[in-house]
């Protein structure tokens, strides 16, 4: 990016959100939602609209990437499609809403941590795509797909998209056949006797691999350009991009075309934006949204309409950008802490109390006030947790997905085991075997969460998923070790799982100690299941001393010392997130 871009960008950004709070609080009637229509502080979740304003909503996805529920494991698991369309459903109707996936939406990457393993794995694959395009085309004439590389990596490529048939637009892609885009689409939203015209469209960067599966790609900026003069001639009057690609690729797209209204990131990179993507900001007259992945978190651009204004919404320039509920609940958890931290301080100057409890008075105003202007917008992001309403149908198609996958994969892998192992290499032989020597060791083992490891996918249904099993077992798909339904005696997270398979070390009667390895690391835990996006808390030393004590490695806990603890981590990360999730 040239660097008068970055600098450009950085004060826009910087200047627009100081002076946004400042805005606010000197007009403390420049709410985010109506009267008869205030969010509760915590969720700021809204009821319905009354008074003489309507409301419209846009809501942008990241890439879905198959996903239809998060792991669970993580201290604040994000996403879930019955959270995302239990909040979608609660908020503004069907016809003043508009929602935009951004394409990828069908399969995981084949290169990435959810990548299925086997010809099973895809077949499980190919349920979700079709779990989740049968829920999103449900939305109909409110919403527009994008397409993107991901859509076409299945075993039947580029005919999924054909099978999983959503309305999507492409403005710079000749797609090959059996593929159906429009180059945009006009969405007329209307609430209230007031219109508005959103026209949408994608550009694809041409650098992203697997394009050859979709079709022939043309350069992006010139495709978009003259899409926007076709979606004006159509009366759009805002004009929303799918930016398939980074996060520079829509920044330039940004500062080269004129009249974007926002334009949506497609691909996100780092797996902590991937979960919260990134505040909106503002380059020139677009807005830059960045929207998490795997339904994690949405973008959304809620607009409050003064009926009296007219029948059309105002064009963007004469909007007024207030804060959302949620930002305006957390400045004044800021300056309620500052109260109480000065008003203890008998030293404290009485002006500068007197202007806290001023700045105080007016946030309450302004989270209580109606919005003033013809249109006032809020940008927000949205993460998706259980703490969101449900929606019913959506939870029930994942239940009976729970169910399909058990079923099949239990008559597709009874009686399956992994290959024996090659002679004079060790196999597995179970804890009860490693209990013969290590009984103190064992009894130990007991009281860690490693020995709860399986309990807790037959407690959520997932102990024949696929996705999860190899993490809550011992030796999974390793020679001699354990399958999907084929596991007894080697369930739960053993001592083999650190130490290694130990055959030959019992074998030997435990007199070589170089048959299996004495201490684990690091690499070994993050690299197999304590990974970013499935341990979010995971640090190996705290979490080191969880698993040794008495009996096992007592000498090496010693030398530890006093400090941190995985669980207490793993605690702090769970109040921080307001309490544990379900894992579903």
């Amino acid at each position: 990016m040239p660097a008068a871009l970055r600098v450009r960008r950085s004060s826009i950004i910087n200047a627009g959100f100081a002076a946004l709070f400042v805005a606010v609080l000197a007009a403390p009637n420049c709410g985010g939602q109506s009267a008869g229509n205030q969010p509760d502080a915590k969720s700021g979740e809204p009821a319905s609209v009354v008074g003489p304003r309507v409301e419209f909503e846009l809501v942008a996805f990241g890439r879905v990437l198959g996903t239809i529920a998060p792991c669970g494991c993580t201290t604040e698991p994000l996403g879930g499609l019955q959270y995302a369309f239990g909040w979608l459903q609660a908020g503004v109707p069907a016809g003043a809403r508009l929602v935009i996936e951004p394409g990828s939406f069908l399969y995981p990457d084949p290169n990435g941590p959810y990548a299925p393993p086997d010809a099973a794995g895809w077949e499980q694959a190919e349920s979700r795509a079709k779990l989740l395009t049968g829920h999103f085309a449900g939305l109909g004439n409110d919403l527009v797909s994008g397409i993107g590389p991901l859509d076409a990596v299945a075993p039947a490529g580029s005919s999924a998209l054909g099978t999983h048939a959503l309305p999507r637009v492409a403005a710079n892609l000749a797609p090959v056949a059996g593929i159906t885009t429009a180059k945009h689409r006009v969405v007329e939203l209307r609430s209230g006797g007031v219109t508005w015209k959103v026209g949408v469209t994608e550009v694809l960067d041409p650098t992203l691999p697997g394009l050859d599966k979709l079709g022939s790609v043309s350069p992006a900026a010139a495709a978009l350009g003259a899409e926007i003069a076709a979606m004006k001639a159509e009366g759009a009057s805002y004009h929303v991009v799918i930016a398939h690609g980074s996060r520079r690729f829509a920044e330039t797209l940004a500062a080269q075309v004129e009249g974007i209204g926002a334009v949506i990131v497609g691909v996100v990179d780092g797996t902590e934006r991937q979960r919260l993507g990134t505040p909106a900001a503002k380059l020139g007259n677009t807005w830059i949204l960045e929207p998490g992945e795997q339904l994690q978190t949405v973008s959304r651009l809620r607009l409050s309409v003064d009926i009296a204004a007219g029948t059309v919404v105002p064009s963007a320039d004469a909007w007024a950008i207030a804060p959302s509920a949620a930002e305006l609940a957390r400045e004044l958890e800021r300056v309620v802490a500052r109260l109480a931290k000065f008003k203890a301080d008998p030293s404290a100057d009485p002006d500068f109390l007197a202007r806290l409890e001023d700045e105080r008075a007016r946030l309450v105003a302004t989270q209580a006030g109606t919005p003033q202007g013809p249109v006032v917008a809020t940008f927000e992001q949205v993460k998706v947790t259980c703490k969101l309403p449900v929606d019913d149908v959506a939870k029930q198609r994942l239940q009976d997905y729970d169910q399909a996958v058990a079923s099949a994969n239990r008559e597709r892998f009874t009686g399956i085991k992994p290959p024996p192992p090659a002679k004079g290499k060790a196999g597995y032989v179970g804890i009860e075997a490693c209990a013969d020597c290590h009984d103190e060791a064992v009894a130990f083992w007991k009281t860690t969460v490693h020995a709860g490891a399986w309990k807790t996918l037959v407690d959520d249904k997932k102990d024949f998923d696929l996705s999860c099993v190899g993490c809550h077992v011992t030796g999974f798909r390793k020679p001699g070790g354990s399958e999907l339904v084929e596991n007894l005696g080697l369930r739960d997270v053993q001592c083999e799982v650190c130490h290694g398979p130990g055959s030959l070390h019992v074998e030997d009667g435990g007199a070589d100690t170089k048959l299996i390895t004495l201490k684990s690391t690091a690499e070994l835990c993050a690299g197999q299941c304590h990974t970013a996006e499935h341990s979010d808390t995971f640090d190996f030393v705290p979490y080191l001393r969880d698993v040794l004590g008495k009996g096992h490695g007592e000498a090496e806990r010693a030398k530890l010392g006093d400090g941190e603890t995985g669980a207490q981590l793993r605690a702090a990360g769970l109040a921080k997130a307001g309490g544990a999730c379900k894992k579903m």
